[in-house]
């Protein structure tokens, strides 16, 4: 089914779709397991990983306004 989508159109899923839920889950993930063991290179790695999608994201949102 993945197949029958345009390159554009998966792009545009990704980015609307999966992006958010990804970077959702990874900045809880990161703050849950900071509350159950205190700061680690592991939660910091999650939730720096949660801020990368965030900005790409926004990024993203601006070149698409300009």
């Amino acid at each position: 089914m993945w197949a029958l989508f345009s390159r554009r159109a998966r792009l545009w899923l990704i980015t609307v779709l999966v992006a958010p839920v990804a970077s959702l889950v990874l900045g809880r993930l990161g703050v849950a397991l900071e509350k159950r063991n205190g700061p680690s290179t592991i939660s910091r790695g999650l939730r720096g990983g949660s801020r990368l999608l965030d900005r790409t994201r926004s990024k993203a949102k601006a070149k698409r306004r300009s």
